[in-house]
């Protein structure tokens, strides 16, 4: 061990290097036992190394890395060298001691421990600059600034974090030093509300202590007092409310005494305090029955003109009462009854109009009689009949919008492309692989008839390009479900650059849409009849029409050209002919047809004789679970791809069965029917714009609104009209309505139906109905309301869905521009019951309206 005088010089030569050793340790204990240890000339040497020191370990940690775990010791170290109180606040309040991940330090016991041999003074001034420096919401250096205020018993300075903080340790204890000084200033500062709105065992505690002595009660009430006449938000008045309410007295004589001793303070508080201040303060003066007059009169002038109705409604009863017991204050009270006359709701103005009827007789009416302008007409008229006054005039009806215009015929579509004649023109076709449905039957076509006509020639213009790196992977997929995977195997067949087994890459019928297995059926049949070297010369099933449409004479034109090349069409091409054929078929055709030899024109010329294809019947079962299904009726043609596509699909399908979809009806033209029950399935179902699916406008384009569909079409219109980027379904609504197939019935259905699931935000789809309705769309809006009613109105006794007051209004409003008048039973019913809730008379006037 040491002797005193070894231990000194070491430390006046060493210092410093033991110091830093134990702060690059990151051991706050140990560097608070060394400079325990040290002489005055080591205190000194440590405490101006200290800061260089703080520079270079910040600068062995990257810019984004935290330096917590350094602030322990270097706080002791300075909290133990540094000599003034100003120094060291500073020194334990420094930036990087402090960064935003950090909480509180813990070391309170240990930076004490180190300043035990400094004078009160010292301490004192210490105590009083952490404090100053304390700041919210963290309130770093709490608990050290509460142990330096205990420790010392000096009044803490006035700041309203320190308060915040206190609130926020712990619940307030009777052996709290610094209760006294802190506990008035609850109803000070700044942020103490806020802190304890929620609070449970703030106002237990407060209460109990003031009930044992240890709190001053009286204090305590007139701070709640003060603090509510400070103002303030609800939430930060939220405490004290719950406080007062526990403070107030139980016995009913000591409680009046209290609300007559500052009746006057609670009665300023009820024209802007917030609800629950105000709340509270109208309770407390409706408890005392004998106010004074002038008292009553205010109190009541400052709450019947707030915008709050369940507020003005007490009022409106209290000031009820005080006329009945006491007649005489009936001229002063007409004053503030008056003011009700203008309220927002309805219910309040009719309660006032209640009230005021029963005024006594040769009461000063003349603040009545001013206000009667202020009332709906009906109640007007009630008023005006004993008081006099000008009766509002009904409000004008709006003028409607210009009715929604027919949409101009769709603008043509754009030709198909001229065929691919060359080599080099087939390599850039088979190269784009953004090609559209035209572009793809265009490129089957060419690769088709290239490879009959001069096989050769196509080889030299795709092998560089076949030979290149150009769809990596192709190779290891399962299945090719893409018409270009097909395609472009098949140029690598032709360029002998690959080769592969094209049987068992067609995806199965449970993994595709079959209108989409047709076209991979067409592609699979282009790459086996490559592969066997005996190509056809052409494509039977090339559309002729920019609709997919197939000409019947040109289909008649290229059976004969098969047949006189003794070739003759796969099943797949065919069978996709058959299906672009249109309704009408020339006689012609069928004439020529018959004198057909080859398979594909004996095939052709009998279905040409019985008016081609059959025409399936489309419907729809019950909307079940918000997945449609389709039903598909046709007798069977024996053609096993038509017979596919001619079947329903599954109620519930994967992701990619909507691949291609919209080449579908270019695929089945003459079908839409067909075309729209295999997109059934796909509909949006998510409650945001990007979900996955096809949006409703996109589905409408395919068939009528009120179609087989049209349950369907109503449902996903509901659900696709709440989005938040609804414009496509806005759309689809206006569309169907000046094409006049809006399924209003199914749509009205559909979303009252929702509504009451709870599926869809009634504020939303009546945004999207009132949208529709200012657009001209309103004759199909009213129409659609006029069937969403009568589910939505409620059984007696039942709670009305949220809105369909809002919802009873726009369709008076519509029904008004429509000229309706066809009455709906469930509204007269609804407009007979007794109350005043705003759906009950909008009920009433629309009720009104639709009369006979």
């Amino acid at each position: 061990m040491l002797s005193a005088t070894d231990s000194i010089a070491l430390d006046a030569a060493h210092a410093w290097d033991t110091v830093a050793a134990l702060i690059d340790g990151r051991d706050a204990h140990a560097v608070a036992n060394a400079v325990l240890r040290l002489d005055p000339a080591g205190r000194r040497a440590v405490a101006k190394a200290l800061p260089g020191h703080v520079k270079r370990a910040r600068a062995r940690r990257d810019p984004w890395e935290d330096f917590d775990d350094y602030a322990p010791a270097f706080r002791a170290a300075g909290a133990g060298t540094l000599t003034g109180a100003s120094t060291v606040a500073s020194w334990l309040n420094r930036r990087e001691f402090n960064s935003r991940w950090v909480g509180d330090h813990d070391d309170t016991d240990l930076l004490l421990a180190l300043w035990r041999d400094r004078d009160d003074a010292w301490a004192a001034d210490l105590a009083r600059r952490l404090t100053l420096r304390l700041r919210g919401p963290r309130h770093l250096g709490l608990d050290l600034v509460l142990a330096l205020l205990a420790e010392t018993g000096i009044e803490p300075p006035d700041h309203d974090p320190l308060v915040v903080g206190w609130v926020s340790s712990a619940p307030p204890r009777a052996n709290d030093p610094l209760l006294p000084f802190l506990l008035p200033r609850v109803f000070e500062a700044d942020g103490v509300g806020r802190e304890l709105h929620d609070s449970s065992s703030w106002p237990r505690t407060l209460a109990t202590l003031a009930d044992r002595g240890a709190a001053d009660r009286r204090m305590l009430l007139n701070g709640c007092r003060s603090r509510f006449l400070r103002g303030g938000t609800a939430t930060d008045l939220r405490f004290f409310v719950r406080l007062h309410g526990l403070l107030m007295p139980d016995d009913p004589a000591a409680r009046a005494r209290e609300i007559r001793a500052h009746a006057l303070d609670y009665a300023r508080l009820l024209p802007a305090a917030p609800g629950p201040v105000a709340d509270l303060a109208l309770g407390l003066l409706r408890e005392v029955p004998g106010l004074p007059s002038d008292q009553v009169v205010e109190a009541l002038d400052g709450v019947l003109f707030r915008a709050e109705s369940g507020l003005v409604k007490s009022g409106l009863s209290w000031l009820e009462q005080t006329v009945q017991r006491r007649p005489g204050l009936a001229d002063d009270c007409a004053v503030p009854l008056a003011r009700a006359f203008g309220h927002e709701s309805y219910g309040v103005r009719r309660r006032a109009v209640r009230i005021a009827l029963k005024l006594p007789a040769g009461i000063d009416a003349a603040a009545i009689t001013d206000a009667v302008p202020l009332l709906p007409p009906d109640l007007g008229a009630e008023a005006a009949a004993r008081f006099g006054g000008t009766i509002s005039a009904p409000e004008p009806d709006d003028e409607p919008p210009p009715p929604l215009a027919a949409r101009p015929p769709s603008e043509p579509l754009p030709p198909l492309p001229p065929p691919i004649t060359t080599g080099a023109e087939l390599a850039g076709a088979l190269h784009d692989m953004q090609l559209d449905w035209a572009g793809t039957e265009r490129l089957m076509a060419a690769l088709v008839t290239l490879a009959h006509d001069d096989p050769d020639a196509i080889r030299g213009s795709l092998t560089p390009l076949m030979r290149s790196s150009y769809y990596p992977g192709m190779h290891v997929e399962v299945a090719w479900t893409r018409p270009h995977e097909w395609l472009v195997a098949t140029g690598r067949l032709l360029t002998a650059t690959a080769r592969s087994d094209w049987h068992g890459r067609l995806p199965q019928p449970r993994d595709v849409s079959a209108p989409h297995l047709l076209y991979l059926h067409r592609c699979a049949e282009i790459y086996a009849a490559v592969e066997k070297g005996a190509p056809p010369p052409l494509l039977l099933a090339t559309p002729t029409e920019p609709t997919g449409h197939l000409d019947p004479l040109t289909l008649v034109d290229r059976l004969e050209l098969l047949q006189d090349a003794g070739a003759d069409s796969g099943p797949a091409d065919l069978q996709q002919a058959l299906l672009r054929l249109p309704r009408d078929l020339p006689p012609e055709a069928h004439r020529r047809a018959a004198r057909l030899t080859s398979p594909s024109g004996r095939a052709v010329a009998r279905w040409l004789a019985t008016g081609g294809l059959p025409t399936p019947d489309v419907s729809m079962h019950p909307l079940v679970d918000d997945h449609p299904e389709a039903v598909i009726s046709a007798p069977p043609t024996g053609l096993p791809l038509v017979d596919a596509v001619f079947t329903a699909p599954p109620k519930h399908v994967y992701d990619d069965h909507g691949w291609f979809e919209e080449s579908w009806p270019r695929l089945l033209p003459s079908h839409p029917d067909v075309v729209a029950a295999h997109v059934l399935p796909h509909p949006r179902h998510g409650r945001f714009s990007f979900s996955y699916g096809t949006s409703v406008g996109r589905f409408v384009q395919l068939t009528r609104g009120d179609g087989p569909f049209a349950e369907a079409v109503g449902h996903f219109l509901a659900r696709q009209l709440v989005l938040r980027r609804h414009d496509r379904a806005d759309a689809a609504l206006l569309t169907m309505s000046a094409r006049g197939d809006l399924p209003t019935t199914e749509f009205g259905r559909q979303l009252a139906r929702l509504i009451q699931s709870g599926d869809i935000q009634p504020a939303r789809i009546i945004d999207a109905l009132e949208r529709a309705a200012d657009a001209g769309a309103y004759p199909a809006i009213w129409n659609t309301i006029a069937a969403a009613l009568p589910l939505l109105c409620p059984e007696p006794g039942q709670r009305p869905v949220h809105g369909l007051d809002r919802l009873i209004a726009l369709g008076l409003k519509t029904a008004r521009w429509s000229n309706a008048t066809v009455p709906i039973p469930e509204i007269k019913e609804l407009a007979a019951r007794k109350g005043t809730a705003n759906f009950l008379r909008e009920a009433r006037t629309l009720a009104t309206h639709l009369a006979p």
